[in-house]
């Protein structure tokens, strides 16, 4: 666990940047920090590793006080990850997530077979351990420094809006390779964004943070969502916070009316691959559309609800775990599954 005690800084200028932190970091669980430019965030997040040594109060990890530490020795045992991931250019990829583990001593070939051993956990091909970081996009540049942070297996992570720099696509992957990870590693995660998106996303309690650090709300996503603490937080959480709170719901309370054995549906005929796969929506001009899917066992009300919306036939295909279609439901069938479920709040976690 991280402990913030009064934990404050202030610049010899006379600036302060955090006026002094109480927060606790329970470990297993990631905590988001969230808040506009100049708030802080990453001064916080960087006095857990002592990149930023507090002027005043405590920053404790495990209850001993990181000041007590060596720096170095600290900052080997706590993995770090920061926008565009900082890998070194002159280095092949399997020894850039191999740094830490060269730095504490280990054998080359042990540190080498964990790196190759974290490739294939972020989700990248073996082939990727000889080619240099710019032969790499930028998601995979940013799953290399994941691994990289990951290499000693430390018990706590740091990241600093480690997928700002990347596309909106590549970004959503990267978010969902965090939680799948997190659910393997049971990490203790201190995540910075200024992202609110990002923040209910991933995060199992976000702290919304105001100028100077200060708390502004400190509370699990869903009730961020649903109860701000005032019109501040409310306004910072956008105009269309309800509809993020949609995916905070499962999709599995969806009413899916099974597939018919014409798949004709009014003037619109569900097109299918081979394998039972949904391909396209066809209307009687011949034309065709895209057939937006859900998975009721995965998904979330949000995901079942724009692909009713997206559907020029106003229905979402319900897929298997194998991707086959099983159904469709309308806009109204995932409205009335919001009903349903509104009092049970269901974190996309899966944990």
């Amino acid at each position: 666990m991280i402990r913030f005690d009064g934990a404050a800084k202030r610049h010899p200028d006379g600036t302060v940047a955090v006026a002094g932190l109480d927060l606790e970091v329970p470990a297993g669980r990631i905590t988001v920090l969230v808040g506009p430019s100049g708030c802080g965030k990453t001064t916080i997040l960087r006095m857990v590793n002592r990149m930023v040594e507090p002027t005043s109060g405590r920053v404790l990890l495990d209850d001993t006080d990181v000041t007590r530490l060596p720096a170095a020795k600290l900052r080997r045992g706590i993995g770090y990850v920061i926008q565009q991931a900082g890998l070194f250019p002159h280095r092949r990829v399997i020894d850039n997530i191999a740094t830490v583990p060269y730095l504490l001593g280990w054998e080359r070939k042990k540190a080498r077979a964990r790196a190759a051993e974290l490739l294939e956990l972020v989700g990248l091909a073996p082939e990727t351990a000889k080619r240099y970081p710019f032969q790499l996009s930028g998601g995979q540049q940013q799953r290399v420094g994941v691994a990289r942070a990951l290499a000693a297996d430390p018990p706590v992570l740091l990241m600093d809006e480690p997928f700002s720099a990347v596309d909106p696509v590549v970004r959503a992957g990267l978010q969902e390779e965090l939680l799948r990870l997190q659910g393997e590693l049971n990490k203790t995660v201190l995540f910075v964004t200024h992202d609110i998106e990002e923040a209910v996303r991933l995060g199992d309690q976000v702290v919304v943070l105001r100028e100077h650090g200060l708390i502004a709300q400190l509370a699990d996503p869903h009730t961020l969502l649903t109860a701000p603490a005032d019109e501040s937080v409310a306004a910072f959480l956008g105009r269309d916070r309800g509809l993020r709170g949609l995916g905070l719901r499962s999709a599995a309370g969806v009413a899916v009316r099974p597939l018919t054995d014409t798949s004709q549906y009014g003037s619109w005929d569900l097109t299918r691959e081979a394998e039972g796969r949904p391909a396209n929506w066809l209307a009687p001009d011949g034309s065709t559309h895209p057939a937006p899917a859900f998975h009721p066992g995965t998904d979330t009300l949000r995901t079942a609800l724009d692909a009713a919306v997206l559907s020029v036939a106003g229905l979402a295909v319900a897929v298997g775990p194998d991707g086959r279609a099983v159904g469709t439901a309308d806009r109204a069938a995932v409205l009335a599954a919001l009903a349903d479920d509104r009092d049970r709040p269901v974190s996309t976690h899966g944990r």
